[in-house]
């Protein structure tokens, strides 16, 4: 009965541990209970894991009214995660203590999902659906979770089912014309040997942006439909097999950037004639023609408007199928097996503009990936000794075609250059080998020591199509022939002109060439990891450690070639402290760290000599940071209260940034890194007698000013431009249960002060547009659970 009364003790702790952070039982409780994580790859106290761990368990997701894993940010210090806009719909942008999946890179914090990796941001903005507890590890993963975990990764676990029939569903309705309903069933099948799970979603939401664009429909909707099974089979007391499989659809009309931002004084139109044409037309006059103004909402505060070109559809389907293996050889050796594929079918649109025009906008981008993983791992836990060691293996592929259209003629008045039709095929092939000894070598001592090596291999092959021409030379009867920045079709808006003379080509001319690239390289990386940990008592550890983690190199395009660009890597020094006191009621955790990555990628999307667009992206130099989190949960003496509070502190410094103009570190800014963030969190519970319970929660969330981008050079005023001001967020919500603790009424409001801030920007070189976060919302939810 090993495995059987293993799982019965997890699960148990976890009940617990939900307690602890959600208020899973009664807030009178005198003591905080255990909190249960798997950050090292096994069940143990949180309180005894050297290293920043955050912990949330699905009953505190419900209470707190989080639907979405991006909520997850505001509650975890030192992490920044939001929704990404107008580029890739349906994604996450993920930053941990400054670092993530900048602009066009790869990831830098790695996400999870029962141990499988998500090889891609899109899809993973994941509904909050039968979740068991989502973990946040802080700093470089390397050793344990191999690549692209440079930042930290976060872990989202979902609830297997047990021996006990158990059954919920809920529905919410809001404002917005909000409808969420979600349930699940689970239970034994076959007595004692088979147990299965199924779950769904089904969300529907008009849009939170006003599209003014006449025939457009509003942006930011929602229409998700989404399900997952799981069957867990104990044939014997050593043995168990879980098969899980899920699938989502999504279909929206993506949030799309709701400003331009050149300079502070330069938002709403801005007029984009050359100089040349400007002396038949005049800047802004009313003879300019409009086809070469981008038109904005002429309200700067109202960050909810847009007026965009023809916007399409973004379109996602994905289906995950994941077979985990346990085989308990004798009472201190487990071989676990994890084998998955993911599947990714995407149609997504873009704008990068953001405008009325249809000036640089890829129209329709269609993507097909497949990923297959598989990792073999066996863990060892002797009197005082606990290892881990494994072999991991990815195998990703990605086919991607499009249309693209640019109309460079806004920028340079004769030649026009821009890909229009695309292939692009990328493979992925990666291969680690790992380990991890936990060893208690004294009394109160333990020593940890890690270690990883990893192999990846990229092949990327682009088959181009890229479109050259010139637009029309027309006469003016003061300076002779003048080249025009105009659009097709605009040839009588100048030929009205008082000082139109005549044509010397009076239409625009083009022609089609081909431009493939191919590139392969692989690197290789060793990423070691020691921390060591002392217990002063029963309620109090310190520890300190380096570890070592990096980010994935990759390629560059620029007229027909590709060149490599190499892995980040980054070292990382902590010191930090996890304490229970006040007889139990109070519980402390601290981290201080201090980084120094090497190879730093930055990158940015550039129009290059030859009229394209390319991301170029480059090993710069080098950038040190550091840091310290803080977190409290606390039982005061007043019974039904529970109060928990987070705070984050991040700077850095940017020592190298090698350019072609030089060393350009003294002006060179790093985004998503608030120097300051946090959140105070209260719930209380009032015991109503027969009545039931009745609960009022309220949280508020501070992050500081930071940029949207990396990296900003501060000469130039379009990067400044991309900047968030610091904020607060207020959310609140009330909810009834019943003794019986099956009957649940909520009542929910997120960013009650309508508080709206730039949370993400892109940009080109020449303009930058702007995301949002979401903004007030109301919704009321009634649920039951059997």
């Amino acid at each position: 009965m090993r495995i059987k009364t293993i799982k019965h003790k997890l699960c148990t702790a976890i009940a617990m541990t939900s307690s602890l952070l959600a208020a899973d039982v009664a807030l009178s409780q005198a003591v905080l209970e255990e909190v249960v994580v798997t950050a090292r790859k096994r069940a143990e106290d949180l309180q005894d894991v050297p290293m920043a761990v955050s912990a949330f368990s699905g009953q505190q997701l419900q209470n707190f009214g989080i639907d979405e894993l991006t909520d997850v940010g505001r509650m975890t210090p030192n992490l920044v995660m939001n929704e990404t806009s107008g580029l890739v719909g349906g994604a996450i942008s993920v930053f941990i203590r400054g670092i993530g999946n900048d602009q066009g890179l790869e990831q830098g914090v790695g996400v999870y999902v029962d141990d499988v990796y998500l090889n891609r941001t899109s899809g993973a903005l994941l509904e909050v659906v039968d979740v068991e507890r989502i973990e946040v590890l802080k700093g470089p993963q390397g050793h344990l979770y191999g690549r692209n975990t440079i930042g930290g990764a976060v872990k989202y676990i979902t609830r297997e089912p047990g021996d006990e029939l158990e059954a919920s569903a809920e529905i919410k309705g809001g404002s917005d014309e909000l409808i969420r309903v979600k349930g699940s069933v689970s239970g034994p099948l076959i007595e004692g040997s088979l147990y299965g799970g199924l779950s769904f979603l089904y969300k529907e939401r008009d849009g939170w942006q006003d599209n003014s664009f006449e025939g457009s429909d509003d942006p930011w909707d929602a229409d998700t439909h989404a399900m997952r099974g799981t069957l867990v089979w104990t044939p014997s007391d050593t043995l168990k097999f879980k098969l899980s499989g899920d699938y989502m659809k999504d279909e929206m009309l993506p949030p799309i950037p709701g400003r331009i931002y050149l300079d502070e004084d330069n938002i709403g139109t801005i007029n984009l004639i050359t100089t040349t044409a400007d002396l038949i037309f005049g800047p802004g006059t009313a003879a300019s023609p409009s086809p070469n103004d981008l038109s904005f909402p002429d309200d700067e505060d109202d960050v909810s408007s847009a007026f965009v070109d023809g916007y399409d559809e973004y379109e996602i389907e994905q289906s995950t199928v994941a077979l985990t293996v346990e085989w308990d050889l004798n009472d201190q050796w487990l071989l676990k097996s994890v084998t998955a594929g993911r599947f990714l079918e995407n149609t997504q649109p873009f704008d990068f503009d953001g405008s009325e025009q249809v000036w640089i906008n890829t129209l329709r981008s269609n993507l097909d990936a497949d990923d297959y993983s598989q990792e073999f791992q066996l863990n060892f836990t002797g009197d005082n000794v606990a290892a881990v060691m494994g072999v991991y293996y990815l195998d990703g592929e990605q086919d991607t075609d499009g249309n693209d259209t640019l109309q460079t003629v806004r920028l340079r008045a004769v030649e026009d250059n821009f890909k229009t039709t695309y292939y692009d095929n990328r493979k992925l092939e990666s291969y680690s080998i790992y380990g991890n000894v936990d060893w208690d070598f004294a009394d109160d001592w333990q020593l940890s020591i890690g270690a990883r090596y990893t192999e990846d291999e990229k092949e990327e092959e682009q088959r181009a199509f890229v479109t050259r021409g010139f637009y029309a030379l027309a006469l003016s009867q003061f300076t002779g022939p003048l080249p025009l920045a105009i659009a097709p079709g605009m040839e009588e808006t100048v030929e009205a002109s008082p000082f139109f003379a005549g044509w010397l080509n009076p239409r625009f001319v083009e022609f089609t060439v081909p431009e493939d690239t191919y590139a392969k390289e692989d690197w290789d990386e060793f990423t070691p990891s020691v921390k060591l940990s002392h217990h002063l008592n029963d309620e109090n550890m310190v520890y300190a450690g380096v570890a070592t983690g990096f980010k994935s190199g990759g390629f560059n395009r620029t007229g027909g070639n590709a060149t490599a660009y190499d892995p980040e890597t980054v070292t990382t020094y902590s010191l930090g402290w996890k304490g229970t006191l006040a007889d139990g009621t109070l519980r402390l955790n601290t981290e201080a760290f201090y980084n120094e990555y090497e190879d730093k990628q930055l990158g940015a999307i550039q129009l290059l000599p030859s009229g394209d667009l390319e991301q170029i992206i480059s090993n710069v130099g080098e950038v040190t940071q550091w840091g310290a989190e803080f977190e409290a949960t606390w039982l005061p003496p007043v019974d039904g209260l529970l109060l928990t509070f987070n705070m984050g502190w991040l700077d850095y410094d940017v020592d190298e940034f090698k350019t072609g103009e030089g060393d350009i570190a003294d002006y060179t800014e790093l985004g998503y890194s608030p120097e300051w963030s946090g959140q105070l969190r209260a719930t209380y519970e009032i015991d109503l007698g027969n009545m039931g319970y009745l609960t009022l929660g309220s949280d508020v969330s501070y992050q500081d000013e930071m940029f949207t981008n990396s990296p900003i050079d501060t000469r130039n005023p379009l990067k400044t431009a991309q900047k968030a001001d610091d904020y607060y967020l207020w959310n609140a919500v009330v909810a009834w249960r019943d003794n019986s603790d099956r009957w649940r009424v909520a009542v929910e409001g997120k960013n009650l002060a309508d508080e709206r801030e730039i949370v993400n920007t892109f940009d080109i070189g020449v303009v930058a547009t702007a995301g949002y976060n979401p903004p007030r919302t109301w919704a009321i939810s009634v649920g039951y659970t059997y």
